[in-house]
């Protein structure tokens, strides 16, 4: 690591705003006053900062603090540093989606595809007339490549080992269930075993052939191994071949539960090691200062909320 970044990751912004007013004010008081802190959390500011920095910074003479040599350096640095993030951040303050043009790119899992495609479209065409969202399929484990190349600029799936290059945030949990059509001979059971697993014809989706996948991580250890007999093109079609055959698959609750609104399915919980599941929204952490992408990762959080006040989907742990 740079090694004036790891100095940097030893100080805490609010350090540096107290050190700024400070030698504004040359009071702690009036700094106090100035920043909504006490006179005696200035005086732990600035006790902080010495010892951070090994250096008086600034001493008291006559009721009034004296700069050290260090400190007007320091500052003469830092003011127009923080001048600049704070017009940064006032910009993203001012962000107008309704002038915002171009094309966001945003990977999606098909399962969350079905329960949000509709509304964010809706939801985007009112906010951000000139905006274009592009969806793109996000299946299996989480995959670097589309977010690095810039292909997409975030993904929601059920995303778990994530590099620390990007940025993420848990939107709602579910629990994945094993669904199948009314003649399926595991209908009607409420619960399968891991031997459930091994006999039982599963299919899954085209882009997961050949990959690793959750259920491959999520079995480890287990013995036991999901073997998919088949693979369709595409998530909209699985409730007919669900009806058609006698194959089976899994999906989360939520999404089983808007297929049944059409299709008499039957649903089974699925062994506990393949049970609970979390959707997380991720995207480079070099985005994370763009007002555009912060917008419309906003509004797809307060879709996800509405849907968790309505009892469809659940808070993450």
């Amino acid at each position: 690591m740079d090694k004036a970044i790891a100095t940097l990751r030893r100080l805490d912004l609010n350090l540096l705003l107290t050190l700024d007013s400070l030698m504004a004010t040359r009071s702690a008081t009036e700094t106090g006053r100035a920043l909504h802190k006490t006179q005696p959390g200035v005086s732990r500011d600035l006790a902080k900062l010495r010892h951070a920095l090994d250096d008086a910074l600034l001493v008291p003479v006559k009721g009034r603090f004296v700069p050290t040599e260090r400190a007007l350096s320091l500052h003469a640095v830092l003011r127009p540093v923080l001048q600049d993030l704070g017009r940064v951040i006032a910009a993203v303050d001012a962000f107008d989606p309704v002038q915002a043009e171009g094309v966001v790119n945003i990977g999606m899992a098909a399962h969350l595809e079905l329960l949000l495609a509709g509304p964010l479209l809706q939801r985007l065409a009112q906010r951000a007339p000139r905006l274009v969202p592009r969806l793109h399929p996000a299946h299996g484990e989480f995959d670097p490549a589309d977010l690095d190349a810039e292909r997409q600029d975030m993904a929601i799936g059920l995303f778990e080992e994530i590099p620390a290059r990007f940025s993420s945030k848990s939107l709602f949990r579910d629990e994945r269930v094993a669904v199948m059509g009314p003649q399926h001979p595991l209908a009607g059971r409420k619960q399968l075993t891991l031997a459930h697993l091994e006999s039982t014809r599963w299919f899954a989706y085209t882009q997961m052939h050949g990959r690793r996948t959750n259920f491959d991580r999520l079995l480890k250890g287990t013995h036991t191994r999901m073997q998919f007999a088949a693979y369709i093109s595409g998530f909209g079609v699985s409730p007919h071949v669900l009806m058609d055959s006698d194959y089976a698959t899994t999906m989360p609750a939520f999404a089983a539960a808007l297929h049944r609104r059409h299709f008499p399915l039957e649903t089974s919980r699925l062994p506990q090691p393949l049970r609970e599941i979390t959707f997380r929204m991720v995207w480079p952490r070099r985005q994370d200062a763009s007002a555009l992408h912060q917008w419309v990762r906003a509004e797809i959080a307060q879709l996800v909320a509405g849907h968790v006040e309505s009892g469809l989907l659940m808070m993450p742990a």
